[in-house]
């Protein structure tokens, strides 16, 4: 059965997240193509930055290999201008007097941006700081703040303290990134308390939407939080391809 580029480069990465490192030989027969075909596939990744090419094989970055996160203030400089345009295709979805979740991305922190500047009466949970750091200056806005640990580098607080607040809410959109995105494994992430609360998060909200750059996708870290058909709609930036969207089973929303 023949299958696409996008889906082959999704079955590279699911493996190298297992396995680390790979020999071509050992892709194409895992994938059912030819050595050519992978080395092609590779290439592509590389470019992407996603794998590091090796003598007769290739790896994950090695900040992908040890799943460990970049500091929230490295992240926010990375692909600015794509969060920027999802963040603003977000904030049109909210309406006055809704109730909205946000995690502690990279990415709903530009929302957040423009959330702080907003006319409207909103109630914005969330267990990012710098998002509720950056929200309470607008008297226009309830923000609650749930978590639990504050940890280094990070903009999260996470853990199950103070979860049961999601409870007592009518919550209208929960907004939330991911560190990659696959068709196989759905959202993912590496920290196991910051995954165990999104999943709560998706579970409390009428509407989950996934604002996701280009560089999240194909890409698998550890713990899955979310398949994609428990994501309402995903909102990406322009760059992504028409094959790997037509893939995904759920509303594709493209920024220009």
């Amino acid at each position: 059965m023949k299958i696409f580029a996008d889906e082959r480069r999704d079955l590279i990465m699911t493996y190298l997240s297992k396995h680390k490192r790979a020999t071509v030989n050992q892709l194409s027969e895992h994938a059912n193509v030819t050595p050519a075909t992978i080395r092609s596939d590779l290439t592509a990744l590389q470019a992407l930055n996603k794998v590091e090419r090796t003598h007769g094989g290739v790896r994950l970055p090695r900040a992908d290999s040890l799943n460990t996160d970049n500091s929230f203030s490295d992240r926010l400089n990375k692909h600015q201008t794509a969060k920027q345009r999802i963040g603003m295709k977000a904030l049109a979805k909210i309406s006055n007097h809704q109730c909205i979740l946000m995690d502690a991305s990279s990415t709903t922190y530009e929302l957040a941006k423009l959330l702080a500047k907003t006319d409207m009466n909103l109630t914005i949970i969330t267990n990012g700081l710098e998002n509720a750091i950056l929200l309470k200056e607008n008297t226009n806005l309830t923000v609650l703040i749930i978590g639990g640990f504050a940890q280094k580098g990070s903009n999260a607080l996470t853990g199950r303290l103070d979860s049961q607040i999601l409870n007592l809410y009518h919550i209208d959109y929960f907004f939330v990134s991911a560190n990659g995105v696959t068709l196989q494994n759905g959202l993912t992430d590496f920290s196991l308390t910051e995954v165990e609360l999104k999943k709560e998060m998706i579970k409390q909200s009428t509407e989950v939407i996934a604002l996701i750059d280009k560089s999240k996708f194909n890409i698998s870290s550890s713990l899955s939080f979310a398949n994609l058909f428990e994501i309402d709609e995903i909102i990406t930036d322009e760059n992504i391809t028409p094959e790997l969207s037509k893939q995904i089973p759920t509303k594709v929303t493209i920024v220009k």
